[in-house]
């Protein structure tokens, strides 16, 4: 029995046990995270009472119960207790319990879920894709790169104290300037130095690096989730990526009236990073009330050279999402006008 609990703890799906009146007798870990509740407070309490279902299911509950019949229903639309919203696939399957009643047996597949490991597929694999076609597209740059800047400095020997060696002194500044932007390109070619550090220290530190003078009278929110445990993280490369993050936000309120960045810090437990299942995870949240990001770019917004800002490089997100993938986390965007959010998720256990 002990074991086909465990198993039942660590399924992915959300599976609830009801008895003869509807009443929640347990439910798995993955139902207490996706309903956003416990198996203390749900304990004998009414499933209606914990979630809110269509008048209809609640009838073909009792139908389950008083024919054995099991049910599917596809993309099934509940309301939590905290009012949150969440798509599911449903499936009702009557058993017989050991004092021969007929129990119900709920499982819930989040559709949302399935979604967005679909999409985080996708970023990973763009990300890789993009690693790829920068690394031939650097190797045929540089090598040419390296040859002319030895032929300028070989022909500034030649010069001698001429003043043509001005010319050759701009070939060089040029070709340095094109081949640390080649490097750029690539992203971060060192491995993680990974310690444990608190994630706060890290965003207080940021904040106080680029808001220190702030000149443009942004507002600043902190909400973090003190119960956060240090990470196993590379303290440097999180700086880097949330200086690129909050100096996009800083560019994009320049216009905004009551300019506002937003610092949230949250655990969610039984999450999925590319496909693996993370018993804990801390999302960070870097928001801003900006005017937001267009829709013809937000698909493509951590591809290299991709930029919204006139003049940009297009580097800062695609190395900052480089860093993220590195430490086995991932960044996402949500943008609506007057609001974006960048989400960072990082393992915790």
């Amino acid at each position: 029995m002990e074991s086909r609990l465990q198993i039942l703890n660590n399924l992915s799906v959300a599976v609830i046990c009801l008895d003869h009146l509807q009443r929640i007798e347990w439910m798995n870990p993955a139902a207490e995270t996706l309903l956003q509740t416990s198996n203390r407070f749900c304990d004998q309490q009414p499933i209606s009472t914990v979630v809110m279902l269509p008048g209809d299911l609640l009838a073909q509950l009792d139908d389950a119960l008083a024919t054995g019949q099991s049910l599917i229903y596809r993309h099934l639309s509940l309301k939590t207790r905290l009012r949150t919203s969440i798509l599911v696939d449903c499936i009702i399957t009557p058993v017989q319990s050991a004092d021969q009643e007929l129990q119900l047996i709920l499982e819930l597949l989040d559709v949302d879920r399935q979604q967005r490991i679909a999409a985080e597929r996708e970023i990973v694999e763009q990300q890789d894709r993009s690693q790829k076609i920068l690394r031939g597209f650097a190797h045929e740059v540089l090598n040419p790169l390296g040859g002319i800047r030895g032929a300028a400095q070989l022909l500034e020997q030649e010069l001698g104290n001429s003043k043509l060696t001005e010319y050759t002194q701009l070939l060089i500044k040029e070709t340095d300037r094109l081949r640390n932007l080649m490097s750029r390109m690539l992203g971060p070619n060192t491995q993680p130095n990974l310690e444990s550090h608190n994630i706060h220290e890290i965003l207080i530190y940021v904040n106080k690096l680029l808001l220190k003078d702030n000149l443009d009278n942004v507002r600043t929110i902190v909400d973090y989730d003190p119960s956060i445990p240090e990470l196993h993280c590379d303290r440097e490369k999180l700086i880097q990526v949330f200086i690129n993050l909050v100096s996009n936000a800083l560019y994009a309120l320049k216009d905004t009236d009551n300019p506002q960045i937003t610092f949230k810090t949250r655990v969610e437990r039984n999450f999925t990073i590319r496909g693996q299942m993370i018993r804990l995870v801390c999302k960070i949240y870097v928001s801003d009330n900006g005017p937001g990001i267009p829709e013809e770019i937000i698909k493509t917004l951590f591809y290299p050279l991709v930029s919204g800002r006139p003049g940009g490089t297009g580097l800062g997100l695609s190395i900052a999402q480089s860093l993220v993938i590195q430490q086995g986390g991932l960044i996402e965007c949500h943008s609506l006008p007057g609001h974006t959010d960048f989400e960072v998720t990082l393992p915790v256990l």
